[in-house]
């Protein structure tokens, strides 16, 4: 769409192109049962994860210091892979605590 209107060849001054717009209107879908299944499913996981985190959060730190240590120790030892080891566990804890923090499921959503 242009801001000054320029004349164009062919088409008087006073008309313009007409733009096709898109059909905006969205049918409901309606959830199939595997959905609602595994939604109910990672509500169940997401609930018990909740609720034990505090005590989950102190274990697997303690954990991954431990391995922390480990990886520093072994660091030019071939064949150990401790840093693997180290950056699988702590993505676990990343993961872990997005999905604490930051997930909710669908039936959870605060409005």
């Amino acid at each position: 769409m242009n801001i000054i209107k320029f004349p164009q060849k062919g088409r008087p001054a006073g008309k313009q192109a007409t733009v096709p717009t898109p059909d905006l209107t969205r049918k409901s879908v309606k959830p199939t049962r595997v959905k609602i299944v595994l939604d109910k499913m990672v509500s169940f996981v997401w609930v018990m994860t909740v609720l034990v985190w505090p005590f989950v959060k102190w274990v697997l730190s303690i954990e991954i210091f431990f391995q922390m240590l480990r990886m520093i120790y072994h660091w030019n030892t071939p064949g150990v892979y401790a840093g693997w080891t180290f950056l699988l566990h702590f993505s676990v804890l990343v993961a872990l605590t997005w999905f604490v923090d930051f997930y909710r499921p669908q039936g959870m959503k605060q409005q």
